[in-house]
This record gives C-alpha cells, sequence and structure tokens, in this order.
C-alpha cells in the first residue's frame, strides 16, 4: 500500500529518496517486530521445557524435556530464545542462569557460525542483560550475571578485539568504584582472562582475543587495587581476576608488581593471614602461585637489583606474617594444619622455590626465609611436601657459592628430619589403624624424601652413611630399621653410582670416593648379613622393604656366595610366610638373573628347583607370585652346566602342573561339541603314570567352571614360563632338533596341550598360545615337526573363539616360517582374514574389540613386510580391503591406527610385493572411492584429534596411487549429503580449495599435509 501510495520517484544519483527509505525502516521494523514475536515463542518453550524438566514429578516428562532441550540447543532459534530469557525482565533467576548458560555454551562450540552482525548484537544484548540482573549477596553480581560475564568473555576470545574492548568497557566500569559495578567489572575481567586461556589450550594456538590484553594488563592490575579494599567478597574476586590475567603471561611479574602495584601485592599477602576466611586465603594462595610461575617471575642469582629488592621484601612479609599464623608453634606441635596454614605454607614454598638461585648466593638477608622452609619440612607431609622444591632447586648451585650456612650444616638438619619423616610411628601396627594416609605415606618418601635424601648423600658422603648405621645399631624398634631399608633401597642407583666410582684421585693416592665405598661396602655387608640369618616374620611392612633391598643389591650381593644364598633362602621364606609374597617373589627373580652363574651347579639347582616348584604349585599363592617364581627358576636352567641336566630340570619344573592339567581338564567341557578321546596322561620321565599325585588344586576349584578355566590357564602359563629362557641352551656339535630340552618338555606336554585347545575357553586359549609363542622363540626352526599340528590348532581356536593370543602366535609363525611353510601359513591367514571380515561385515559394535582389531591388522602389516605373497595371494584380499577401509572413520585410537598403517602399505607396497601389484591395484579401483571417502569423514569429524595425522598420510597415499581418479572421488564424497562436514559448507571455496589442493599431482608432502590439515581444521569449526 505505500508503494502504490507514492508517485514515480526520479532515480538521484546520490541516493535513494526518502520515501524509499521510509517503506525499508517500516519493512525492518516489521521484520524485527516478527522476529521478537518468534523469539518469545521460543523462549516461552523453552521455559516450559525447563521447568518440567526441574520441577515435574513425572520420570517420562522430565525425560522428554530432556530430549526436547538437548535438540533445540543446537537449532538457530536457540540463539534468540535464550537472548530473550537472560533480559532483565525475566525474574526467575534460575531461568535466566539456564539460559545464559545455554549461550556459553554455544558461543563455544558455534559461534563461528555467526555473522559479524550478529555477533556483535548478541555482545550487546549480553552485555546489557548481565548490567541489568540483580546482584547477590555483598553486591556481587548474582549466578546469571556471572554467567552472562562469561558468556561475553567465551566470544570476546574468539573475535579479533572484542577482548580489548570488553576489558575496556569493564575498566570503564570499575572506574566508579562502586561496589556492584566493580563487582561486574571484576568478574568480567576474570572471565576474559580465563576464557583467552582456556581457548589457546583447546586450540593449541595463539587466541584472536589476546591481541591488545598485554598492553591493558596494568591499568587492569590498577583497576582490581582500587576495588580490593571494599569488601572481603570483592577482594576475592580481584585475586581471582589477578590470578587469571596472571596466567596470561602479559608481563606482570613479581618485581613489577612490586615497584608499580605495591598495594596490591601486599594485599594478596595479608589475605594468606586473613583469619575465618578460608575462600580469602584460597584466593591469595593460588595468586601468588601464579604470579611466581618461572614464566612470570624469573629469579636467577642474576636478577636485578629491583627484582631482588621484591624478594627481599616479600621474604621479609612473610617471616612477619609467620609469626602471625604461627607458624611454628602449629607446625611442631603435631597437629594437622588447618586450611589457613596450608595455604599459607604453599605460598611460602612456592615463593621459596622461586626464589631459590638468589638464597643459595644470598649474603644473609634472605637466610630466615630458609629456617621458615626448615619449620614446614618438619610439619606433616602434605605441608613438607611443599618444601622438596626448594631443596631440590638448591642443589642447581654448586656447594662453593652457596652460603656456607647452606651447605654440610643445613643438610645435617634436613637429613634428620627427613630421617624422621620417612620413619612409622612408633605406635603404628597396621594402615588400617594409622593416623597418616596410606598412599600420602608412600608418595612422600618415594617421590619427595628420596630426592633430598639423595643430595644428603652427595654432600655428606660417609657422615650420612653413619647415620644410617647408626639406626641399625643395638635392638631399634622395627619402624627405625624399616625406615633404614627403606632409605637403603630408595638409593640403591646413587649407592651402586658411588660404588662403581673410581677410588683414587688423579695421583693414584685414596680418596674421598674411596672412603664412601668402604662405608658403603661395610654397610651393605652388615645389612645383608643379618638378613641373610633372619626368620622373616613381624610387621608386614619391615618384610617388605628387606625383599625390595634385596631384590635392589642383588647383582652386589652375587659377589658372595654365602649372602647370595642366605638371601635365596630369606626370600623362599618370605614366599612361603605370606607377608609380602609379591615382592619376595620379584627379589627372588632379581637373585637368580644377577647370580645365575654362582648358583648354576647341578646339585644346588636340583636343591632349588623342589622347595620352588611345591611354592609355584601352591594355589595359596596369587598367580602372578607363582609365575614370577617359575620365571627365575627357569633362569637358572637355561645357565644350567648341560643339555642333558637343563631337559631334567626342565622336566621337574613343569611335572606338576602338568599333573594338574590332567586333573583339572576333565572339568572342563568339550567347546566345540567333539567327542574327546580317553585322558592320555603325560608319561613321566621316569615311565611312571604322570596323571599320579596331588590333585589338591583341581578339588580345590573344581567347584565352579570359571575357577578351573582360571587354574588351567595358570597351568599353561607356568609351562610357558618354564621354557621361556631356554633359547640359551646350546645342544651341541649337530645335535637335531629333537634333541633340545624345550622340544623334549613339548613332547611330554602334546597330549595334554591339544585337549586344553579342544576344552579351554577364552583365558585358557590365551594362554596356551602365548606358550606357542614362547615355543617359537626358544626353538626357531627346531619347531618345524610340530608347526602344522600347532596351526591347526591355532586356526581352529581362533575360528572357534577369537583371542589376540592366535594373532600374536600367527605373526610370530610368518615371520620365522613364512618361507619354509608358505602353505600351511597361507591356509591358516585365509581362515583368520575370512573370519575377521565376516564378523565386521555383520557385527553391529565393529569397534567392541579394538584389541583384536589391533592385533589383525598388525598381523596383515607384518605380512607385507615379511611375506607378502601370502596376503596378496588370497582370494579374499579384496573383502581384507574393504574390512580395513570400513575402520578407517573409527574413533578408537589403536585398532584404527593400525588399519590406516595397513592401507598405506598395503597401496604404496614394497619391492618384494611388486609381483602381485595387481591385488592392490584391483582392490583400489573397485573401492577407492569408498576408501577416500571413510578417510575425509575421519578428517572431518569422525576421527579424534590424535588419529588426523595418521588420516592425511592415508589421504596423500590414495592421491598418490590413484592420481587420475582422485578428483573425482573427492568430488563426489563432498558431494554426498550423509557425509558430515562439520563446519564447512559442501559448496564453497574452501571445500574446492581443498579438492584442488590434495588432487595436485606433484605436490610435496609439506604441501598436501598443510592443504589436508586446513581442511580438518576448517570443518572441526577450530579456523574459518
Amino acid at each position: 500500500p505505500v508503494l502504490q501510495a507514492q508517485p514515480a520517484l526520479p532515480l538521484l544519483a546520490w541516493g535513494p529518496h526518502p520515501a524509499v527509505l521510509v517503506v525499508r525502516r517500516r519493512a525492518g521494523q516489521h521484520t524485527a517486530s516478527r522476529k521478537r514475536m518468534a523469539h518469545a515463542a521460543h523462549a516461552t518453550n523453552l521455559r516450559q521445557a525447563y521447568a518440567l524438566l526441574t520441577a515435574s514429578s513425572s520420570e517420562a516428562e522430565r525425560r522428554a524435556a530432556n530430549e526436547w532441550l538437548v535438540g533445540f540447543a543446537k537449532t538457530a532459534e536457540a540463539w534468540g530464545a535464550a537472548e530473550e530469557l537472560v533480559r532483565p525482565s525475566e525474574a526467575a533467576e534460575e531461568v535466566a542462569f539456564f539460559a545464559a548458560n545455554l549461550l556459553y555454551s554455544k558461543i563455544k562450540t558455534e559461534w563461528h557460525t555467526l555473522a559479524d552482525a550478529p555477533r556483535r548484537q548478541l555482545r550487546d544484548a549480553l552485555w546489557s542483560a548481565a548490567c541489568g540482573r540483580p546482584s547477590g549477596g555483598e553486591g556481587q553480581p548474582g549466578p546469571a550475571a556471572r554467567r552472562l560475564c562469561l558468556a561475553l568473555a567465551a566470544a570476546a576470545a574468539r573475535t579479533e578485539g572484542l577482548a580489548e574492548e570488553s576489558t575496556r568497557l569493564a575498566l570503564s566500569l570499575a572506574a566508579a568504584a562502586d561496589a556492584v559495578q566493580g563487582g561486574l567489572a571484576v568478574e568480567l575481567l576474570g572471565a576474559l582472562a580465563n576464557e583467552v586461556v582456556a581457548e589457546e589450550e583447546a586450540t593449541g594456538a595463539a587466541s584472536p582475543g589476546r591481541s591488545g590484553l598485554r598492553a591493558l594488563a596494568p591499568a587492569v592490575l590498577c583497576a582490581l587495587q582500587a576495588l580490593a579494599p571494599l569488601s572481603s567478597s570483592m577482594c576475592i574476586g580481584c585475586l581471582r581476576a589477578l590470578q587469571a590475567w596472571l596466567a596470561l603471561n602479559a608481563g606482570p611479574s613479581l618485581a613489577s608488581l612490586y615497584a608499580g602495584q605495591g598495594p596490591l601485592l601486599a594485599a594478596t599477602l595479608n589475605a594468606l593471614a586473613a583469619v575465618n576466611n578460608e575462600p580469602l586465603n584460597l584466593a591469595a594462595a593460588d595468586a601468588l602461585g601464579e604470579l611466581l610461575t618461572s614464566t612470570n617471575s624469573p629469579l636467577p642469582a642474576s636478577a636485578p637489583r629491583g627484582a631482588r629488592d621484591a624478594a627481599e621484601a616479600v621474604a621479609a612479609q612473610f617471616g612477619v606474617l609467620a609469626r602471625e599464623v604461627r607458624l611454628a608453634e602449629l607446625l611442631m606441635s603435631g597437629e594437622p594444619a588447618d586450611d589457613r596454614l596450608f595455604y599459607f605454607c604453599r605460598a611460602l614454598c612456592a615463593f621459596a622455590e622461586r626464589c631459590v638461585d638468589l638464597v643459595a648466593v644470598t649474603e644473609g638477608s634472605l637466610l630466615p626465609l630458609v629456617e621458615l622452609l626448615l619449620l614446614c619440612a618438619g610439619g606433616e607431609l602434605r605441608v613438607a611436601e611443599l618444601s622438596i622444591d626448594f631443596w631440590v632447586g638448591l642443589q642447581d648451585t654448586a656447594v662453593a657459592q652457596r652460603h656456607e650456612r647452606l651447605r654440610a650444616p643445613l643438610y645435617r638438619r634436613l637429613a634428620t628430619l627427613l630421617l624422621d619423616k620417612c620413619t612409622l610411628p612408633a605406635e603404628f601396627t597396621s594402615w588400617d589403624e594409622a593416623a597418616e594416609d596410606e598412599e600420602e605415606f608412600r608418595r612422600f618418601r618415594e617421590q619427595s624424601a628420596l630426592e633430598v635424601l639423595g643430595a644428603c648423600l652427595s654432600l655428606l658422603a660417609c657422615e650420612f652413611v653413619g647415620q644410617l648405621q647408626a639406626m641399625l645399631q643395638g635392638s631399634p624398634p622395627w619402624q627405625k630399621l624399616e625406615a633404614a631399608l627403606f632409605v637403603l633401597r630408595g638409593l640403591h642407583v646413587q649407592i651402586k653410582g658411588a660404588l662403581r666410582g673410581s677410588a683414587a684421585d688423579g695421583e693414584g693416592r685414596p680418596s674421598a670416593a674411596a672412603e664412601l665405598q668402604a662405608a658403603l661396602n661395610q654397610l651393605l655387608g652388615f645389612v645383608f648379613g643379618q638378613l641373610a640369618a633372619w626368620r622373616p616374620s613381624g610387621a608386614t611392612l619391615l618384610v617388605e622393604s628387606a625383599m625390595r633391598l634385596v631384590g635392589a643389591f642383588a647383582k652386589w650381593l652375587q659377589r658372595d656366595e654365602a649372602l647370595l644364598r642366605g638371601c635365596l633362602r630369606l626370600v623362599l621364606e618370605a614366599v612361603q610366610a605370606g607377608g609380602a609374597p609379591e615382592h619376595a617373589a620379584e627379589a627372588f627373580r632379581a637373585l637368580c638373573i644377577h647370580g645365575r652363574r654362582r648358583l648354576a651347579s647341578a646339585a644346588y639347582l636340583s636343591e632349588l628347583v623342589g622347595p620352588c616348584t611345591a611354592l609355584a604349585g601352591s594355589a595359596a599363592l596369587a598367580s602372578s607370585v607363582r609365575l614370577t617364581l617359575q620365571e627365575a627358576l627357569a633362569r637358572l636352567v637355561g645357565a644350567a652346566p648341560s643339555p642333558a641336566e637343563a631337559e631334567q630340570l626342565l622336566h621337574a619344573l613343569v611335572r606338576a602342573p602338568c599333573e594338574q592339567l590332567a586333573a583339572l581338564l576333565p572339568h572342563l567341557p568339550p567347546s566345540d561339541g567333539a567327542s574327546v578321546p580317553p585322558e592320555t596322561a603325560p608319561r613321566a620321565s621316569d615311565g611312571s603314570d604322570g596323571s599320579r599325585g596331588s590333585g589338591g588344586e583341581a578339588a580345590a576349584t573344581a567347584a565352579s567352571t570359571q575357577g578351573v578355566e582360571e587354574a588351567v590357564a595358570t597351568q599353561l602359563a607356568l609351562i610357558g614360563a618354564a621354557i621361556r629362557f631356554s633359547d640359551t641352551i646350546h645342544v651341541g656339535g649337530g645335535g637335531s632338533c629333537a634333541a633340545h630340552p624345550v622340544f623334549a618338555v613339548l613332547s611330554y606336554c602334546w597330549p595334554l596341550l591339544q585337549d586344553a585347545s579342544r576344552r579351554g575357553g577364552p583365558s585358557v586359549l590365551q594362554a596356551l598360545l602365548e606358550l606357542h609363542g614362547r615355543a617359537m622363540g626358544c626353538l626357531g626352526g627346531g619347531l618345524a615337526p610340530l608347526l602344522p599340528s600347532i596351526l591347526e590348532q591355532i586356526g581352529t581356536t581362533f575360528c572357534r573363539r577369537p583371542v589376540v593370543g592366535a594373532l600374536e602366535c600367527l605373526t610370530q609363525a610368518i615371520e620365522l616360517y613364512g618361507e619354509s611353510h608358505e602353505a600351511p601359513l597361507s591356509d591358516t591367514l585365509e581362515r583368520f582374514v575370512d573370519a575377521v571380515c565376516g564378523w565386521l561385515a555383520s557385527t553391529a559394535a565393529p569397534e567392541a574389540e579394538p584389541e583384536l582389531l589391533s592385533a589383525f591388522f598388525e598381523l596383515c602389516h607384518r605380512c607385507l613386510v615379511f611375506r607378502p605373497q601370502l596376503l596378496l595371494s588370497l582370494p579374499c584380499v579384496a573383502s581384507l580391503f574393504d574390512a580395513a577401509a570400513a575402520c578407517v572413520a573409527h574413533q578408537e585410537f589403536q585398532h584404527t591406527r593400525a588399519a590406516i598403517t595397513f592401507l598405506c602399505l598395503f597401496l604404496s607396497g614394497t619391492d618384494a610385493a611388486n609381483l602381485y601389484r595387481e591385488s592392490a591395484a584391483h582392490c583400489l579401483q573397485r573401492s577407492g572411492g569408498t576408501l577416500l571417502r571413510y578417510c575425509v569423514q575421519g578428517l572431518a569429524s569422525a576421527s579424534p584429534a590424535n588419529l588426523v595425522d595418521h588420516q592425511i598420510e592415508l589421504l596423500r597415499v590414495i592421491a598418490e596411487s590413484a592420481p587420475t581418479a582422485v578428483h573425482g572421488w573427492l568430488v563426489a564424497a563432498l558431494a554426498d549429503p550423509g557425509l558430515d562436514l562439520g563446519a564447512l559448507p559442501r559448496q564453497g571455496a574452501a571445500a574446492e580449495a581443498f579438492v584442488r589442493g590434495a588432487a595436485q599431482q606433484h605436490a610435496t608432502v609439506a604441501a598436501f599435509h598443510c592443504v589436508a590439515s586446513e581442511f580438518s581444521r576448517v570443518c572441526r569449526g577450530k579456523a574459518r
């Protein structure tokens, strides 16, 4: 009607006729009105859904409301609806908070989808709403206003120049020095810095919002300094904002803060000592911790005078505050530190650690700070742990350059303090009744105290060894004895290094190193002499420390056969007593490894095998302990004087497991439904019936099929452990493979192994396959007579119950026997490929077995490397290619990377595979487009970030392998509506540039990687 009422209008060169402007303005008003009405309608629905979600008593209504909200949040209409609900007119604070949180989430994930004009409009709306929302307690912003500040900060962190503009806006608000406006300004300032840092951590690149912030940092600090004294809550907010701006690493340091914003630094320090205000204490400690990071406040020994003055002033202030919080009195009382004291100690130790280089070369002004740190080192464990970095950092300054009080005198006090901290209380009996937390105590000793005690050993040398010796003299309480054993074990690397060092100076005279070596050898001889005669009993922790000490010094013990055998007896008795069987078994293994040459006499081995095999067969011990004992004995058997003696000892090791297997296997039904022949008991070396003997373990576990499965798997693992180190046994002359002890032992066990393969479940089959793998490793080509039977067993096992061990075993067989046994290996490989490809094609959850798929594609890859003809000549190679292609866009890292690695080698080929290139070319011609589509899908959205580089390499190999077809495949893939390209428009300059760059022939690897990487970043919303 407006147009009809107007006469014909002349065209003016300088602009539209005023009537046209009227028409446009009215049309724009109608459009804006319609938008507001639509936003209001969506806001009403959003408010109602939120009310149902939070207040409905019906589970179905809450579930439906949640589903609707999740779906609506992803729509474009959610922007306007949420904007309506955060306006000051919205009375319900919880609704406004919900809407503000929705906007915050959408900004973090969808900000890149908005044009510049909507961005500016939303920014204005957020700030207007934040200023209009009601305040909370003490004039601070309410929850909705705080969340709106966070949303505005998230937008600013993602937009060039907006963070600087928002900072200036907050500074203008802070200039009023009003509690309400100041609180909002502080909230926004802190949120801006936090969001910039968060965005940079998420993307790994500088945030667009960082530009301009460094120049504004001094003004921000001045604003915080002016606002902090207004109230306690304002001070907390200012300290949190200070911490956030310090995290930007935008220039502020201890020296600059001391020189330019002294009152703010003083307020931060004084807040540490505030009484009955734990949030303020925590905020101050956090802010100081951020200020004292290496990037903000480097304080080397060569620091300028201004930095030294700042450090000395702050150290003096810490001394005053220490008296105010009664640091010495409270830490020496033995009572747990309250939160205020702990936060104070945390800030104190952070400051001392940052100033450690200055403290080391001080002329005396910073020595009181060291005394405060010594108080902390003597406090409860969590406080003592705070001081460790300072003591460690002190070691970076040469002893000769330190103040004389920071040399040996300091480390004498430290050694006494820390040895006391490493000692359990006299009343300690068990962790269940102790006041100490076991994890905290162990962590302090293992990770913190030992590092400083190592410095004490280096500096004090024989004097420190004497302190340890004194702890062992007389009849000390077991807690003190345990601490000394712990320290010796914890410092074993340093002690052994000192023992290996030169014992003479440059002129051939005995040196201080020789004195230290003599002192250490004397101490170790005394300790192990006592342990060799000790009957392990008493506190479990004492036994544990003794066992770990024996294991750590097993190599030292092999110098003295009497001590070695005494410690062997000790650890075996400890296993039997059950005090610390895991550590005792590990110590036994270490003694066997390092002492095998001294212990490898036939007489002593025969004497040792009896009690050891009895322990290895004991169902009362954990299977891991039994396996450790068996492997340790296998080490000794591998060092036996002759093959005949080794065979006799191996039979002794496997006899008990075979007897147990013969008793256990009848309790397992055949898994394949086939009839099982009568049990064939193994024949012992003396010709007796191997089935005789104890069936105790069978009787104990026969009630449960699962228990029987586990017991059978353990017996198979024990057999595998027995032969594990027999590759060192050499059959002299022209001895055949049948003369090798392992071959004889396998022949002895073979009927039982075949029966186990027919009856066993997954755990049994895995143990059996690991046994076969170890046999291959020991015998190599000597296993050839049994290989066809093993391959048949592996193939049948895998087709019946796919287990990872079968794939690993076949991989090993292909590497060892690929040339000599090509036919049976090819048949077995085909069965495996058919089974896995069939499963992948039929399953609804292809990522449910990541370990199996990883091992499968590793098998295929190794086959291409060692015997490519085995794989490439299979009739099912096309199915294998399709199966691997389907895995390319999976989420799980390991098996997806394995599939991609296999495909890259499959397409690029090797010299040995040149005769079979037609297979790869046929697969690529047939399914190359599908493979490329999966690859693009992974790049765009499907794959996690750590797979993107692997996807890019696969895409490059595809482009090189099919240079003429890749362009058409890419165009078809990007046009496919089922392909999720994330934030990338299907038809646009970015998509066209990607196709051109990826299809460009003769492009360098770096150029191709750059194009594909940028494509992935654009799709994932990390670039525009």
